[in-house]
């Protein structure tokens, strides 16, 4: 029995992965407009906060594509109770490694020199971007899964690099909004 074919693992997955590469440039040119703007501190978090939610995201993507090959979950979101347990594990999983990243990024500033008020800022700045980045993995996750599988496309070659590209971009995002809206 073959399980995999070629072409259509190569057919499934270049559109994505094109996709992915504009996304990739938008979000470099986002965090080029904004960098003049910003200190040392925040664009160390750059690639701390893509780096968190691309694997955050990629940890759930991969669950949700195994569980629908697997039939565990259907592409629907009320009444699944391993879909409720995968969604508290990213929930959780996200919280506590940006509670944990955020606190380390205080000591660092700290260290470095800066005030408490301006650590406290960035830390809190960074746990509020990453909290508000694992809702949005959770939305594109399934909606990348739900949509490619209820279409007939295999998840494997789709859901991870949507999820990955678009975090790059919106890691980004919610970084500028919220050192913004904070002052940092």
């Amino acid at each position: 029995m073959r399980v995999f074919k070629f072409g259509k693992i190569i057919i499934e997955s270049y559109k994505v992965l094109l996709g992915g590469v504009a996304i990739a440039i938008a979000a470099g040119h986002l965090l080029h407009t904004y960098s003049p703007r910003l200190t040392a501190t925040v664009l160390m978090m750059v690639p701390l906060i893509n780096g968190l939610g691309g694997n955050l995201g990629s940890m759930f993507g991969a669950r949700l594509s195994s569980a629908l090959h697997l039939g565990t979950i259907e592409p629907k979101l009320r009444g699944q109770e391993a879909l409720q347990i995968n969604l508290s594990a990213l929930g959780i999983l996200g919280g506590v490694i940006f509670i944990f990243a955020g606190g380390l990024l205080f000591g660092m500033n700290l260290i470095g020199g800066a005030s408490l008020l301006t650590s406290l800022k960035a830390s809190f700045a960074f746990l509020i971007a990453g909290l508000i980045l694992t809702v949005l993995i959770a939305l594109i996750a399934l909606t990348a899964a739900f949509a490619s599988y209820t279409r007939g496309v295999d998840p494997d070659n789709v859901v991870i690099p949507i999820v990955t590209s678009t975090v790059d971009l919106l890691g980004i995002t919610c970084l500028l909004i919220t050192v913004h809206l904070l002052g940092v």
